[in-house]
Protein backbone atom coordinates (compact mmCIF):
# COMPACT_ATOMS: atom_id res chain seq x y z
CA UNK A 1 0.00 0.00 0.00
CA UNK A 2 1.43 3.68 -1.01
CA UNK A 3 2.39 5.93 1.95
CA UNK A 4 -0.17 9.04 2.20
CA UNK A 5 1.16 11.63 0.57
CA UNK A 6 -0.07 15.35 1.58
CA UNK A 7 1.35 17.21 -1.43
CA UNK A 8 0.04 15.66 -4.06
CA UNK A 9 -3.36 15.52 -2.31
CA UNK A 10 -2.90 19.49 -1.52
CA UNK A 11 -2.57 20.41 -5.29
CA UNK A 12 -4.50 18.22 -6.79
CA UNK A 13 -7.19 19.83 -4.60
CA UNK A 14 -6.82 23.14 -5.91
CA UNK A 15 -6.50 22.08 -9.06
CA UNK A 16 -9.70 19.75 -8.45
CA UNK A 17 -11.65 22.73 -7.22
CA UNK A 18 -10.66 25.35 -9.83
CA UNK A 19 -11.97 22.77 -12.53
CA UNK A 20 -15.50 21.98 -11.11
CA UNK A 21 -15.82 25.64 -10.29
CA UNK A 22 -14.54 26.75 -14.38
CA UNK A 23 -17.01 23.99 -15.31
CA UNK A 24 -20.01 24.82 -13.19
CA UNK A 25 -19.76 28.73 -14.02
CA UNK A 26 -17.47 29.57 -16.37
CA UNK A 27 -18.71 32.69 -17.29
CA UNK A 28 -17.03 34.10 -13.99
CA UNK A 29 -13.37 33.37 -15.48
CA UNK A 30 -14.33 35.25 -18.84
CA UNK A 31 -11.87 38.29 -17.57
CA UNK A 32 -9.08 35.89 -18.01
CA UNK A 33 -9.51 34.74 -21.27
CA UNK A 34 -5.64 35.17 -23.25
CA UNK A 35 -6.32 37.84 -25.31
CA UNK A 36 -5.04 35.68 -28.25
CA UNK A 37 -7.94 33.11 -27.78
CA UNK A 38 -9.94 35.57 -29.29
CA UNK A 39 -11.57 32.54 -31.37
CA UNK A 40 -12.79 30.66 -28.97
CA UNK A 41 -16.12 31.54 -27.12
CA UNK A 42 -14.90 32.27 -23.23
CA UNK A 43 -17.57 29.59 -21.61
CA UNK A 44 -15.70 26.97 -23.79
CA UNK A 45 -12.23 27.56 -23.10
CA UNK A 46 -12.94 27.57 -19.54
CA UNK A 47 -15.19 24.33 -19.51
CA UNK A 48 -12.32 22.76 -21.66
CA UNK A 49 -9.42 23.90 -18.95
CA UNK A 50 -11.89 23.09 -16.16
CA UNK A 51 -12.30 19.57 -17.62
CA UNK A 52 -8.15 19.44 -17.76
CA UNK A 53 -8.47 21.01 -14.13
CA UNK A 54 -10.41 18.34 -12.74
CA UNK A 55 -8.30 14.96 -14.50
CA UNK A 56 -5.13 16.94 -13.20
CA UNK A 57 -6.57 17.16 -9.61
CA UNK A 58 -7.89 13.84 -10.03
CA UNK A 59 -5.05 12.27 -10.77
CA UNK A 60 -2.89 13.97 -8.30
CA UNK A 61 -5.27 13.41 -5.19
CA UNK A 62 -5.18 9.98 -5.90
CA UNK A 63 -1.84 9.96 -6.62
CA UNK A 64 -1.62 8.56 -10.07
CA UNK A 65 0.93 8.48 -12.61
CA UNK A 66 2.22 11.80 -10.13
CA UNK A 67 5.22 12.26 -12.56
CA UNK A 68 2.49 13.20 -15.45
CA UNK A 69 0.19 14.77 -13.50
CA UNK A 70 2.61 17.21 -11.71
CA UNK A 71 4.34 17.49 -15.08
CA UNK A 72 1.23 18.84 -16.41
CA UNK A 73 0.48 20.71 -13.64
CA UNK A 74 4.13 22.45 -14.09
CA UNK A 75 3.52 23.31 -17.94
CA UNK A 76 -0.44 24.72 -17.41
CA UNK A 77 0.87 27.11 -14.56
CA UNK A 78 3.66 27.74 -16.61
CA UNK A 79 1.13 28.62 -19.22
CA UNK A 80 -1.03 30.72 -16.73
CA UNK A 81 1.82 32.73 -15.27
CA UNK A 82 3.26 33.71 -18.31
CA UNK A 83 -0.28 34.74 -19.66
CA UNK A 84 -1.16 37.09 -17.27
CA UNK A 85 2.33 38.65 -16.20
CA UNK A 86 4.37 37.76 -13.28
CA UNK A 87 3.54 40.71 -11.32
CA UNK A 88 0.12 40.34 -9.80
CA UNK A 89 -2.00 37.97 -7.26
CA UNK A 90 -2.73 35.30 -9.60
CA UNK A 91 0.75 34.63 -10.95
CA UNK A 92 2.39 35.16 -7.30
CA UNK A 93 -0.35 32.53 -6.00
CA UNK A 94 0.26 30.15 -9.30
CA UNK A 95 4.46 31.21 -8.62
CA UNK A 96 3.34 28.93 -5.80
CA UNK A 97 1.70 26.30 -6.94
CA UNK A 98 4.28 25.46 -9.60
CA UNK A 99 6.79 25.17 -6.94
CA UNK A 100 5.09 22.57 -5.14
CA UNK A 101 3.88 20.59 -8.21
CA UNK A 102 7.95 21.22 -9.81
CA UNK A 103 9.06 19.82 -5.78
CA UNK A 104 6.16 16.55 -6.40
CA UNK A 105 7.71 16.26 -10.23
CA UNK A 106 10.99 15.97 -8.49
CA UNK A 107 10.33 13.55 -5.93
CA UNK A 108 8.37 11.62 -8.48
CA UNK A 109 11.29 11.46 -11.03
CA UNK A 110 13.75 10.08 -8.06
CA UNK A 111 11.30 7.19 -6.85
CA UNK A 112 11.08 6.25 -10.94
CA UNK A 113 14.60 6.54 -11.25
CA UNK A 114 15.05 4.42 -8.28
CA UNK A 115 12.44 1.75 -9.42
CA UNK A 116 14.56 1.25 -12.60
Amino acid sequence: MKKFNIYPFALGFVFFVFGVWQILNPGYWAAYLPKFLTFIAPENFFRINGTFNLIVGLGLIFNIYPLIFSALAIFHLLGVIFTLGLFNDIAIRDLGLLILALGIFLDSLKKFRKNE
